[in-house]
Parts: C-alpha cells; sequence; structure tokens
C-alpha cells in the first residue's frame, strides 16, 4: 500500500486524471442507472389501457395514460395518438420525429463514458513509460546497478497501468450493460408505436376522427 501511495503521489499527473475520469465515470453510471429504471414500463399493460381507450374514442384518456407514464415509450405513443388525424405519411414523419427526439436523451453521456474506458489504459500506459524511463536513467550512472532495486522501480511503474486497465475493465462492463438496456428500451418504443399505429388503423380511429374533424 505504501508503495501505491509513493507511485500515487510521484505519478500525480496520470493518477489525477484517472482518478477524476473514475469519478465522472461512476456518476455517469449512477444517473444512466436511475434514468433508464424510471424509464422502465410495462409496454402491455400500458397498451393495453391505450387501446380500451381508444375503442371508446376517448383519445383523451388514451394521452393521458401516456402523460401519467414516465420513459419515452409513452412519450412516443402519445405523439402517435396525437396526430391520428393527420394522413399516414405525416403519422409517421411525426412518430420519426419522436422517436429520433428521445433516442439522443436515452444515450446521453455514453460516448462520455466510452472516452473515459478508451483513455484510462492509455493514461496508465503513460505513467509506466515515464516511470520506466526514470528507473533506466537513475541506474544508468550506477556502477554497480542491483537488479532487485531494478525490478522494484519497475514494479512502481506499473502500477498506473493496473489502475488505467482496472478503470477501462470496469466501465467498460458497466457501458455494455447501460448500452444493451438502451438498445432493448429503443426497440421497445419502435415496437409499440408500430403496434398503436397498426391498431388505430384497424379501429378506424383514424378515419373516424377525421371525418368527425370535416363534419364540425
Amino acid at each position: 500500500m505504501g508503495d501505491f501511495l509513493r507511485v500515487a503521489v510521484e505519478s500525480w499527473y496520470v493518477m489525477a486524471p484517472l482518478f477524476l475520469g473514475s469519478i465522472m465515470a461512476l456518476a455517469i453510471c449512477i444517473e444512466k442507472a436511475f434514468h433508464l429504471s424510471r424509464a422502465q414500463v410495462d409496454p402491455a399493460r400500458l397498451m393495453n389501457k391505450i387501446k380500451e381507450a381508444i375503442r371508446r374514442r376517448d383519445f383523451r384518456v388514451a394521452v393521458g395514460y401516456c402523460e401519467a407514464t414516465p420513459g419515452p415509450v409513452a412519450k412516443v405513443l402519445a405523439t402517435a395518438i396525437e396526430l391520428r388525424t393527420l394522413p399516414d405519411e405525416q403519422i409517421k414523419q411525426g412518430v420519426e420525429e419522436s422517436v429520433l427526439t428521445e433516442i439522443p436523451r436515452l444515450e446521453r453521456f455514453l460516448p462520455t463514458l466510452s472516452t473515459i474506458v478508451t483513455l484510462a489504459p492509455l493514461l496508465g500506459l503513460l505513467g509506466t513509460i515515464t516511470g520506466l524511463m526514470k528507473v533506466f536513467a537513475k541506474f544508468a550512472y550506477e556502477a554497480n546497478p542491483n537488479p532487485a532495486m531494478l525490478a522494484g522501480g519497475i514494479k512502481e511503474a506499473l502500477y498506473t497501468t493496473a489502475v488505467g486497465l482496472a478503470i477501462a475493465i470496469a466501465f467498460y462492463f458497466l457501458h455494455n450493460v447501460l448500452s444493451t438496456r438502451i438498445d432493448s428500451l429503443i426497440n421497445q418504443m419502435e415496437k409499440s408505436v408500430v403496434e398503436l399505429l397498426n391498431f388505430m388503423r384497424m379501429e378506424g380511429a383514424n378515419d373516424a376522427e377525421l371525418q368527425a374533424t370535416q363534419q364540425n
């Protein structure tokens, strides 16, 4: 432990960015996990409630179900219901815009996390290289260099690489977990909105609402 602390102090120019990067990465993971947990809903249950309201032609209630449900799936479904009186092409365009608006919100900060994962081992390697340069420079002028001291210096120089790799491995795993959950949520969002559009078309909700609008 003493050797590590000494190396951390001597290689502060590498250890400080690694420490700050790990804190930032941890904060991103916590924020994303919290956001994704709130965005996770039961799409089948929500869809059943929406379909029941649409069968009654109670579109305000259907939108209300979406507004009362957190997450991007409900927002996209609400957009589809609100655009129901428009031609199919405009509905499709509006829904696609809504989906494209939600995706960046889901993926926010993931590029930053990916950058930290990429840079951490490189920073660690930089610390090791500079440490080795110091070790060999020190022993270059020794008449009888001690192999044990040389090995100890090399060991200390490798600490920064170990720290960088540990940070990269841990947050690479978390990045993949978060990315998988986000991809699943995006697929869920797209699948749900297609199901709703097909249902409204089968129920004639679009045509009936459009006719009522034209009569008024």
